[in-house]
């Protein structure tokens, strides 16, 4: 029998049944699914993982953990299934319990890290761009920026570290569901829990600064789905655009306290964080013109994270009002 070396990681937190037992049969459909085992940290979710997965007879119950925590967020949980591996796993690959692999995803990551790289992405479906690859719509991981490594299976090495990547351009391509990496190499390396919201990135940002080598495809093999998601139905003025400005905020303010940049990439992090700060105009006035209350505690937060904001936003609100003006 085939001792599993690949850990799934899961996260999970749903209000609709139905979409993890998805996301499993897709690990364990994988061309390497008997060297899979699967770690699923319930954080908490209404809808309960044991509820979703336990007795169903198409999974391979022998190989899948469930964990149970009080509600901590995404990389919490995943930090209790890292704690959770059993012995001799030596790949990590991260799938949200909304998300789904197609068939050769850990094949394609595995041959990729075994050519001596320490972590794998390729590309992806996000939610609500069908048809489209996530490294394609976004545009600033281009091919002839990296060193092309098997033309067939578009793969390349990423020629500048992830920390450049993800900072230069205020988030990057590299999603959560589309990452594996060696687990071995790196065992102790874990998300930061502070973050409910952008933990990915410092992980991705961590991981290279601890030395990983990247390798990525441009061929999709992974497709987010539409479980919970705070970044959904988040427009102007919505429940929770205020929450997500404030959580981004608290992500990009904090990364001059972690990482040692370079002048070209401190602007680029500063431009991220205007970028924020125009955002945040434009909530505040929507929810002025449309009497939407405005929660002062989480415009205090924004303004102790980042002090320029008492002067940024009444600019950007005032260029908002004079565009609507000449319209």
């Amino acid at each position: 029998m085939t001792t599993p070396d690949i850990a799934v990681v899961t996260p999970h937190f749903q209000r609709k049944p139905g979409l993890l037992p998805q996301a499993m049969r897709s690990a364990f459909a994988q061309t390497l699914g008997e060297r899979v085992v699967a770690v699923v940290c319930d954080d908490s979710s209404p809808v309960s993982a044991d509820s979703e997965l336990r007795g169903l007879a198409d999974l391979p119950q022998d190989r899948i953990v469930i964990r149970r925590q009080p509600n901590g967020g995404a990389g919490a949980a995943r930090n209790t299934a890292l704690n959770q591996l059993p012995e001799g796993v030596k790949y990590v690959a991260f799938l949200d319990s909304d998300d789904m692999w197609r068939p050769d995803h850990l094949q394609r990551a595995v041959e990729a890290l075994e050519r001596g790289y320490d972590a794998y992405f390729s590309d992806y479906i996000a939610v609500g761009f069908p048809g489209v690859g996530n490294i394609e719509r976004i545009g600033t991981l281009k091919p002839e920026d990296n060193q092309l490594l098997d033309a067939s299976l578009r793969l390349y090495a990423l020629s500048v570290s992830a920390l450049e990547h993800i900072v230069s351009d205020g988030g990057g391509v590299i999603g959560t569901s589309n990452v594996v990496y060696r687990f071995d190499r790196f065992p102790k390396l874990r998300f930061r829990e502070e973050f409910f919201n952008g933990q990915d990135f410092f992980f991705w940002m961590d991981l290279g600064e601890a030395g990983a080598r990247y390798v990525y495809s441009y061929d999709i093999t992974a497709e987010a789905g539409e479980g919970v998601n705070i970044y959904q139905a988040s427009g102007w003025g919505s429940e929770k655009s205020l929450q997500r400005i404030r959580n981004e905020m608290f992500v990009w303010s904090s990364v001059e306290r972690f990482y040692r940049l370079d002048a070209r990439l401190k602007s680029a992090n500063r431009r991220t964080i205007r970028h924020l700060q125009d955002a945040l105009g434009k909530d505040l006035l929507h929810r002025l013109r449309h009497r939407k209350p405005i929660s002062s505690a989480l415009v205090v937060d924004i303004v102790r994270m980042a002090p320029s904001t008492l002067f940024v936003v009444p600019a950007a609100m005032v260029r908002t009002l004079a565009q609507h003006m000449t319209r």
